[in-house]
């Protein structure tokens, strides 16, 4: 197949570009003129170049009849509002009419479980200062909205929604969990009990790589996650073994409702003591292989590799 995939130089991204290279797809990434594209070209991606951002760069791109469009473009920091607007809601229309433009037999959209949770106002295009904890899951909102608008038009989108995503490279906040359980510094509230639903990135691949076959994932939208659903305090044991370093410290019971209190620290807090367990049944229904892996031996897995520098090992489909 003729794929085209946004986000190729990504976590998930990369990733997904190796797996469909070794499936033998004919792979082409759209990238920014800044992108480090050493790896692309090694694995004989072909390149073009634009900016999701900017509609006339993505207009000026030729249209190609693609068997499928992956998405999985998105900026996560939540930092800048307009910023985020551009790259994930403006930047997905225009990939959307890219996709439509070339007839693409499907799009696949990479979202998040960070839409459940999304603040229902609308605080990206607002004038006024606006102070919310979920800026991306809103975001993801606003873009899925634009999806579904085309599929109504016509075009075949399949929208998955993983969880926290975990794996051998990511570079986001697991690096920033990982070092400080090795340093000792992370304590975990309500003794760890709090369930957290977790997504490995091969998980994630292999979810869109059975988008690209299955009809059945053109409608409606699916949550993807691990089959295994662990507490906090036994992901972080997991890490922590994979570290060869002490499990995490558990804060007596009585400290969280005092910390509850302090108004920076409450908020994020209050996040952590919520259950975060999502139902994949549709996915599963839909032919998805859940259960092959144990999430508590990837998370030692993913640990070890940290530690040991190889950051970007090879992942499990």
């Amino acid at each position: 197949m003729r794929i085209l995939v946004t986000g190729a130089t990504g976590f998930i991204g990369s990733r997904l570009v190796d797996a469909l290279l070794a499936q033998g797809h004919a792979v082409t990434a759209l990238v920014r003129e800044t992108s480090d594209t050493t790896f692309l070209r090694a694995g004989n991606v072909n390149l073009l170049t634009g900016d999701l951002r900017d509609a006339r760069s993505i207009e000026a791109l030729p249209a190609q009849p693609w068997d499928a469009v992956f998405h999985c473009a998105a900026m996560v920091a939540d930092s800048d509002p307009r910023a985020l607007f551009k790259s994930n809601v403006i930047g997905t229309g225009n990939i959307c009419e890219l996709a439509q433009r070339s007839h693409a037999g499907r799009f696949i959209y990479l979202s998040s479980v960070a839409v459940i949770s999304g603040n229902p106002r609308s605080p990206l295009t607002d004038d006024l200062p606006y102070r919310a904890t979920n800026l991306y899951g809103h975001s993801k909102i606003e873009a899925e909205k634009i999806v579904l608008s085309f599929r109504q038009q016509g075009l075949p989108v399949a929208i998955l929604r993983p969880s926290m995503v975990y794996g051998e490279g990511e570079p986001h906040m697991q690096q920033v969990l990982l070092r400080l359980l090795q340093w000792r510094l992370l304590a975990l509230p309500a003794r760890g009990r709090p369930k957290m639903h977790l997504a490995y990135v091969g998980t994630v691949v292999r979810a869109l790589l059975l988008a690209l076959q299955s009809d059945v994932l053109l409608e409606g939208t699916f949550l993807v996650a691990d089959e295994d659903v662990l507490s906090m305090r036994e992901i972080f044991t997991a890490f922590s073994a994979g570290l060869d370093a002490p499990a995490p410290w558990l804060l007596p019971c009585g400290m969280t409702p005092l910390l509850r209190r302090l108004p920076w620290l409450g908020r994020r807090l209050d996040a952590l003591l919520k259950d975060r367990v999502y139902d994949i049944s549709r996915l599963k229904a839909a032919g998805f292989p859940a259960g092959e892996y144990s999430t508590r031996a990837l998370l030692v897995r993913t640990a070890r590799e940290w530690k040991s520098g190889q950051s970007a090992g090879q992942i499990f489909l």
